[in-house]
Order: structure tokens, then sequence, then C-alpha cells
């Protein structure tokens, strides 16, 4: 049974698929994109591309980038929660 508070990793193979999951593409200037063509930005409100995508935030389509400190500030908060 699915638990909403588990987290998912994947690797680089599996990033396009998540991605069209979650029905995310890249634009033309290789920026990830909702469905409604909206650029994703990251809490600081910066785009990314699907390069720099480590994953999204819980309950939102804010992505992570893939990046070691960003990575561990969500997963060390997570785990003292």
């Amino acid at each position: 049974m699915y638990n909403k508070d588990e987290i998912f990793v994947f690797d680089e193979s599996t990033k396009r698929s998540i991605l069209n999951l979650l029905d995310i593409q890249s634009n033309e200037e290789g920026y990830l994109v909702d469905n409604e063509d909206k650029v994703l930005t990251d809490q600081d409100f910066e785009p990314l591309d699907e390069t720099e995508f480590g994953g999204i935030l819980k309950g939102s389509k804010i992505p992570i980038r893939k990046d070691r400190a960003e990575l561990v500030k969500y997963f060390v908060k997570k785990a003292g929660e």
C-alpha cells in the first residue's frame, strides 16, 4: 500500500519517465514546464532544466535541483521531523 510520507528516489535512467508521469516537459529554451507551458521554478524562483531536475516537493510541482546541498536539505528535514 502507498504511504503518502514515502520518499521516492530515482536515477538518470528513469528521470524522463518520472517527468512524463508528472506531465512535465522541456520548452524551447530547455526549461521544465507544466502542462500549461508555465516554467517551473525552484523555491528560490529560479527555473531549471531537465539535467538539473532531482525531484518534486511533496504536494506540489516545485522541482528540487539535483544538487547535493539541495537534496540533503529536504531529506535531512524529513528524517528529523
